[in-house]
């Protein structure tokens, strides 16, 4: 007898719940949307115990028809597409008929709506329909989502506390009242105001209450058919981390990571590589452009046309702070500072060209020694790179060599990383929570693109682009086995793991480019963990003198 079998259609929705579903903050995400797509212009947020013991989102939108209210607590019912030739043109937010029917099979909720006629209560609990009637109702709908996880105790169990869900939750508020900023925001949490925006248009407005701090406004408004964007950029500060930077397209909060790298170049192009920005930033591509039907969570996109986009992105950046007169003070709280003032009109202007990537470690370094320039003459052991120069005869060890170049990498380079064909899932269980989090933003500030990926994981999506392989997961192991959280530390790892091996066959252009690169670092002699990267054998005048010359 066979032994694979058909799982029960219950376990198979619970299991597609649990994609659309992680946390009270993805229960957020999602009715903030359907507000949205509704054509809201108030949209309120309650949550009680961090949202696992509530959450209430209220709205002034359009409403839903009473026909339609059971119908679409039912897996795969939408009103937003009708055939495949939809997919590849949505306009909305939501789309897939998915997200209601996936909370209600993992909580208790309470749907009321109106159209402005005819108002419905309806009451669904673990994909069970518990009451439906008619009342009167002003137009709009106020869906209430109680005890989430209650019928799955192993998913509430894991999630953290509190006041750790209830910021996830109102992060997703936060972005979206940024990129909305026409849309007023009532946020509240366990019977505390939380934020209110004004609703008025004006994205600045709006940063301010969120940010809870002055601006100084750059307004970005870019078009160049058939790509434009839209937002508002800090010119008054730069920041350590990119908590400040929220990204759109066409409307959705999306994780951008390579439009986060390509928006950073351009910045620094001008102002250096001093921090990350305060930026909100609402890209608008055709809908043919771009494919939102990746995950269940709809959290990224594909875009047609990757590299004329991000050149269109990166020149309407640097336009909107070229001109300006840059420059940099330390504030008190020791953050670095930006200062945007009009430049002279008699500036020239620049020819911006499309977006490309920084070289490898770009600056030349000084020999003193006159060690280089190195040339190979072979291996020995296929472990020592035997070269030549015209003080000597030296070994190099490549691994430790390679080790070196790739550790002086980190911070030289910054552009598009490399996206891995599948996504690196890495278990991390003996970690907690609040160490997998310090491990993921290490890792992302070294120019890797991951996320916490449930309890006890990482999902690795991106390298840096000049790595051509690591071996991740033993990096990842040997950092947290060396009690040394260091960010130098991980980068001493990541270069261990990634560089040429012992016993590694190398081709005499592969053994010409490392050693050329080596001569490019400022300390060539040990690598990262003090170990030497090169002695010499025989000096020239020792072989001359050995040989009666």
């Amino acid at each position: 007898m066979g032994k694979v079998k058909r799982l029960p259609q219950s376990v198979v929705q619970h299991i597609a719940a649990g994609e659309v579903v992680e946390r009270p903050a993805s229960v957020v995400k999602e009715l903030i949307e359907n507000s949205i797509d509704a054509g809201a212009r108030h949209i309120y947020v309650n949550l009680v115990s961090g949202g696992k013991r509530k959450i209430e989102v209220r709205d002034d939108g359009s409403g839903i028809e009473p026909d339609d209210v059971p119908v679409i607590f039912e897996r795969y019912t939408t009103s937003k597409i009708g055939d495949i030739e939809d997919l590849y043109n949505i306009s909305t937010l939501g789309f897939r008929g998915e997200a209601l029917s996936s909370i209600a099979l993992v909580s208790r909720v309470t749907l009321e709506t109106s159209t402005g006629e005819d108002g419905v209560r309806y009451v669904i609990e673990g994909g069970k329909e518990k009451s439906l009637e008619s009342v009167s109702l002003p137009r709009g709908t106020r869906i209430v989502v109680e005890n989430l996880f209650y019928n799955l105790p192993a998913r509430r169990k894991f999630l953290k506390n509190d006041s750790y869900e209830k910021n996830l939750a109102i992060d997703w508020a936060k972005k979206y009242a940024l990129i909305y900023p026409e849309i007023s925001f009532v946020v509240s949490a366990d019977e505390e105001n939380i934020f209110v925006t004004p609703g008025n248009g004006d994205v600045k407005d709006v940063a301010i209450v969120i940010f809870e701090e002055p601006l100084r406004p750059v307004y970005l408004n870019f078009s160049n058919p058939p790509i434009s964007f839209n937002g508002l950029l800090d010119g008054g500060r730069l920041y350590p981390d990119r908590k400040r930077e929220v990204f759109a397209i066409n409307g959705r909060v999306v994780r951008p990571y390579i439009l986060q790298k390509v928006v950073e170049d351009a910045i620094s192009k001008i102002i250096g590589d001093k921090g990350f920005p305060l930026i909100i930033m609402n890209l608008k591509l055709p809908l043919n452009f771009i494919d939102v039907n990746i995950h269940p969570a709809k959290l990224e996109i594909k875009i047609l046309e990757e590299g004329r986009v991000y050149s269109e992105v990166y020149n309407g950046i640097y336009e909107a702070i070229r001109g300006k007169d840059i420059s940099y003070k330390t504030s008190d709280r020791e953050k670095p500072v930006m200062e945007i003032r009009e430049a002279p009109a008699t500036i020239e202007r620049e020819e911006i060209g499309s977006y490309e990537q920084k070289i490898l470690i770009p600056e030349e370094v000084k020999d003193e020694e006159g060690i280089f320039p190195l040339e190979p003459v072979g291996q020995y052991m296929n472990t020592f790179i035997i070269c030549t120069s015209s003080n000597g005869i030296y070994l190099v060890d490549q691994h430790v060599a390679h080790e070196r170049v790739l550790f002086d990498s980190f911070g030289e380079i910054k552009g598009i990383p490399q996206f891995l064909l599948e996504p690196r899932y890495i278990e991390v269980s003996s970690a907690n929570y609040e160490l997998i989090e310090l491990i993921v933003n290490n890792l992302n500030q070294i120019g890797f693109e991951c996320d916490i990926s449930g309890p006890g994981g990482i999902v690795v999506r991106a390298i840096p682009s000049f790595l051509k392989d690591v071996d991740i997961e033993s990096a990842i192991s040997d950092y947290l086995e060396s009690k040394d959280l260091d960010l130098n530390n991980l980068k001493r790892e990541v270069a261990c793991k990634s560089a040429v091996k012992l016993g590694d066959r190398l081709s005499m252009e592969e053994m010409r480019e490392l050693l050329k690169n080596l001569s490019r670092i400022r300390n060539y002699k040990l690598c990262p963990h003090g170990r030497p990267i090169i002695i010499q054998l025989i000096d020239r005048e020792t072989v001359f003198k050995k040989f009666g010359r």
